[in-house]
């Protein structure tokens, strides 16, 4: 593909003839040519498209527009390695940095083993000067290493299948080389392989190669804790002391795990021995405990560092309850550090705390208990949390080997979402400040949550959300590293490291750089501002599309494994004389032979087309970006010079040219944004939006007749192919909503007519109910309601239990009958059915009959057994007494009480509590107490005629009812029974 110059593309743009051109790609809505066509089909030189029916190219449309792009990205060529120079008659395909071939090269007969290889072309190679951390520099040098083996050593082809399985087969007993082949296939992906192949050299006890293994490895994940404490290990076995504080220097600042910081001591306490007489051992080891307690104190697991620690403060000189000086010392560190490590929540906690109060109490109990009194609501919000901070993450897997996310909808999804929440929910915990520090100690309260953030990065490494989620959570706080820099701008650098292909971590990282970047004076400080904003952007652009182009190469090596496949190898014999079955298995394995390479083909398509997604949407935030810091760039920079970029690299949508010809259009209110819609209708005809958002800009213009004329062309274009006869139900959408709101009554008509034809699955009204409604309102499909009482009724399948009692009780009332209902009776009740009606009977309805009873009584309780049944047995025998059931009289006033529903808005309701409360403080006599006060039926009515006097002569209100209640022990209301 040729470079333009500026002065073409200065005078495409101001002239409006750069997309004249008519460049025409026929089935593919990308700018890159599919592979899912024949080899003999791809390899032209010339797109015949390019040329009008009965026209030949002109020189100037050559080089106006075949110069300027090639939608035509990757074909395979079928000719010897060595390149040749194009003719002056046909024009050499290149496109993506590659050459791709030319038709005066295929051979009638296809090859037996394919030849086709992929080249890269040193002049399209795009070379950027933008400074890359060394992260990103490290994980980009292979790949730029192999481009430029590619300058100036043309006599050596590239390899076919670069990063993908490699050609030669090897033997069952080679593992390492197998393990290997596994490794750089997929670097990120097999674990498994990784940890196989170091145990493996390992085993063979090849030391030198163990340490490139593991070099290799934490290249990929230089946060695996465990991985390090293993190379640091080996290194310790062989007593290379220098390597081990080299790991040592490059993990501990970094790599926030308990495992690696204890390894950390234990070499501390090795290199240093305690017996030293001189105290300067104790003193660095002393000194190294405090260092790795202040990094790392604050994590769940960091328990027995703690531990450890007063036990060296307890072995050190010294004595517990002494009087010198040195015993004082030792008892202030010693409270000191239990003081610190009873605030954590760790699993040692209660352990800790006897052992502190067993300190404390031991030196002096009232100071002592005065110290414990202090430190005790630390302690006890500690344990709680610590408790509380278990449910929360039960379940939680907290590893330093991070897996990639699985796809959506594949195995594995759901547990790696559940881990993912688990980490998210203790964030959230941090964050709520169940300790209290964020007012008292705010330094100990952001340094918690900055260290589960990293303990979750650890284990969802290759999750970007959760990277955005810690920078912005950083920037939010205004946190500082150790060192100085922007943390959070430095989870955003180390997040696009670990996810170079993440567009969220490439997108926030040039929002962060463009939001903070000292603003220059000028267009020097504008192109500064440019070059830093686009960073991430090539980054991530880089590696999408050296995914791409590993796609291509894995389908070309697919394909060809398939072409080579024993199996399905078709004998030519010219002599040989075939009968009717030897052609029906020839025509068998044909066809075998392409279903498999057909369906190779698709699988890939959609994977290439997802990445074409992926850098069409980022050249267009690249863009916009651009838009902001250097305007429309008529003669440099700016919104033209990215698209002509993007155009050159290819693999665009459809959507980079709407977005490109709205800015133009809607911003500048440039007349080349038409030109740009005729560009993108002729690479993409068959994407049914871009010509949706062609019709649309063509409407907002005023230009109804042109629009009228690229509808009825694309609709025909589009009934012309049955597979693509769905794609025109937006099309019809969009252009009968216009036509209805701005057309003739015969137009709408005649659409509507088309529509019915095309979409007979339809309903009959819906055409014609879209012309009156609305994303928000349908006058025609909704009902008007006439009647609340007949056309709002409530839907009930079956009556439930509820309702039948309600039903039940508004019998009742209306037959005035004073006694209870069956439902409230106190006698003993039938079991009422459960749900909905049994259909093998009857259910009898009928409250006052019960010569019918159901078959099954109310069954009674069943003892328990066990510990249980036991317990209630002891209590029975000790007298318990049983609560005493409701009363039948009291049952029989609640089955009078009207049900809820009965009440109107007027009429006064029954309080729940005070009902509760009345029944609650009577006392009604049982049925024996009650029979015996009417067997005293005479000495009653005596003692109410007394009564009765003695209510007609003065006396003291409260005098009566205590002396009846002296001799009879009734209450104060017996009269009125």
């Amino acid at each position: 593909m040729a470079s333009e110059s500026p002065e073409d593309t200065t005078s495409a743009w101001e002239g409006n003839e750069g997309y004249g051109g008519a460049e025409y790609h026929q089935a593919s809505h990308t700018e890159q040519h599919s592979l899912h066509q024949p080899v003999q089909e791809r390899s032209t030189s010339i797109d015949p498209a390019f040329n009008a029916p009965g026209e030949s190219p002109s020189p100037s449309d050559v080089d106006e527009d075949g110069d300027e792009y090639d939608p035509e990205s990757i074909t395979i060529t079928t000719t010897a390695p060595a390149p040749v120079a194009p003719s002056a008659s046909k024009k050499r395909k290149k496109a993506g940095g590659f050459i791709v071939g030319s038709s005066d090269d295929e051979d009638d007969t296809p090859p037996a083993a394919p030849s086709n290889t992929l080249k890269p072309n040193t002049d399209d190679v795009p070379s950027h000067t933008f400074s890359h951390s060394p992260l990103q520099q490290s994980n980009t040098m292979n790949d730029a290493a192999q481009v430029r083996n590619g300058h100036g050593v043309s006599a050596v082809p590239a390899p076919q299948n670069q990063g993908t399985v490699p050609s030669k087969s090897r033997l069952p007993a080679d593992v390492i080389g197998i393990l290997e082949d596994r490794v750089n296939n997929d670097p990120r992906g097999d674990m498994d392989a990784w940890l196989s192949l170091i145990e493996e050299h390992r085993r063979r006890n090849m030391i030198l190669e163990t340490r490139a293994v593991y070099e290799r490895f934490l290249k990929v994940f230089p946060q695996s804790a465990e991985i390090w404490v293993q190379y640091l290990d080996m290194e310790l076995s062989l007593d290379n002391f220098s390597e081990a504080e080299r790991i040592f220097q490059r993990t501990l600042m970094s790599v926030s795990h308990v495992q690696l910081w204890t390894a950390y001591l234990n070499y501390i306490r090795r290199r240093n021995d305690l017996n030293d007489p001189s105290g300067q051992s104790r003193q660095v080891v002393s000194q190294s405990y405090e260092f790795v307690l202040d990094n790392i104190g604050q994590d769940r697991d960091s328990g027995h560092i703690w531990q450890d620690y007063i036990q060296f403060i307890r072995s050190g000189p010294g004595q517990i309850g002494g009087n010198s000086w040195q015993d004082m010392q030792k008892m202030d560190v010693l409270r000191k550090a239990y003081q610190r490590a009873i605030c954590i929540p760790m699993a040692n906690l209660n352990t800790l705390w006897k052992e502190y109060d067993q300190f404390e109490l031991g030196l002096n109990k009232v100071a002592g208990r005065k110290f414990l009194q202090e430190r005790s609501p630390s302690y006890m919000s500690a344990r709680g949390a610590n408790t509380h901070l278990d449910n929360i993450i039960r379940g939680l897997q907290k590893t330093t080997l991070p897996r990639l996310p699985p796809a959506s909808g594949f195995d594995g999804e759901r547990d790696y979402l559940e881990q993912v929440e688990l980490w998210k929910k203790w964030i959230a915990w941090e964050k709520d400040d169940p300790l209290v520090l964020k007012n008292d100690e705010p330094d100990t309260y952001r340094s918690r949550i900055l260290h589960v953030y990293k303990q979750a990065l650890m284990a969802v490494r290759f999750w970007p959300e959760m990277w955005v989620d810690a920078a912005e959570w950083c920037f939010e706080n205004n946190i500082v590293s150790k060192d100085g820099k922007d943390a959070g701008l430095e989870f955003l650098v180390e997040g696009v490291a670990a996810n170079p292909e993440s567009s969220l971590l490439a997108l926030k990282h040039a929002d962060r750089i463009e939001s903070t970047h000292p603003t220059g004076e000028g267009e020097d400080g504008k192109e500064a501002l440019g070059l830093a904003v686009r960073a991430p952007y090539d980054k991530v652009l880089d590696t999408l599309y050296d995914m791409v182009k590993k796609l291509k190469d894995n389908e070309v090596a697919v394909i060809a494994k398939i072409e080579n496949d024993p199996s399905l190898a078709i004998t030519n014999d010219a002599e040989y004389d075939e009968d009717e079955g030897e052609v029906l298995d020839r025509t068998s394995k044909e066809t075998i032979k392409k279903d498999r390479i057909k369906t190779v083909q698709d699988g890939f398509a959609v994977q290439i087309q997802m990445l074409s997604q992926q850098i069409s949407y980022l050249w267009i935030a690249l863009v916009r970006a651009f838009r902001r810091i250097q305007g429309q760039g008529k003669t440099s920079g700016g919104v033209r010079a990215i698209f002509m970029e993007a155009r050159k690299r290819g693999r665009l949508t459809s959507d980079v040219y709407v977005a490109i010809a709205h800015i133009e259009g809607d911003i500048y209110q440039d007349p080349v944004a038409t030109k740009i819609f005729e560009r993108g209708a002729k690479l993409f005809p068959e994407d049914e939006h871009f010509m949706v958002a062609y019709l649309k800009h063509l409407h907002s213009k005023h230009d109804t007749t042109n629009a009228r004329v690229v509808f009825s062309q694309t609709v025909k274009r589009f009934k012309e192919k049955p597979e693509l006869a769905p794609k025109l139900k937006p099309l019809y959408a969009y252009f009968h909503g216009y036509e209805a709101k701005n057309g003739e009554l015969a137009q709408i008509k005649d659409l509507e007519k088309q529509m019915a034809e095309a979409f007979p699955e339809d309903p009959a009204l819906a055409h014609f109910s879209a012309r009156f409604s609305s994303d928000r309102f349908n006058p025609i499909a909704t009902r008007v309601i006439i009647s609340p009482a007949t056309q709002m009724q409530s839907k009930n399948i079956m009556q439930s239990i509820e309702q039948q009692q309600q039903q039940r009780a508004v019998t009742t009332s209306i037959r005035g009958s004073p006694h209870p209902s069956a439902l409230a009776s106190p006698k003993p009740q039938f079991m009422q059915p459960q749900g909905v009606n049994s259909p093998k009977r009857p259910f009898i309805d009928e409250p006052d009959d019960y010569s019918n009873p159901p078959r099954k009584m109310a069954r009674g309780v069943s003892p328990l057994k066990g510990a249980a049944g036991r317990r209630l047995d002891q209590q029975r025998r000790a007298g318990a007494a049983p609560t005493a059931p409701i009363s039948r009289d009291i049952t029989f006033l609640l089955g009078l009480i009207p049900p809820a529903h009965q009440y109107d808005g007027s009429a006064p309701r029954y309080r729940a509590d005070a009902i509760t409360r009345l029944i609650r403080d009577t006392h009604v006599p049982d049925f024996k107490e009650w029979q015996g006060h009417q067997t005293q039926g005479h000495q009653t009515q005596g003692l109410r005629t007394d009564w009765r006097q003695q209510q007609q002569q003065p006396q003291p209100a409260a005098s009566w009812p205590n002396q009846w209640d002296n001799q009879q022990g009734w209450r104060n209301d017996w009269p009125n029974m």
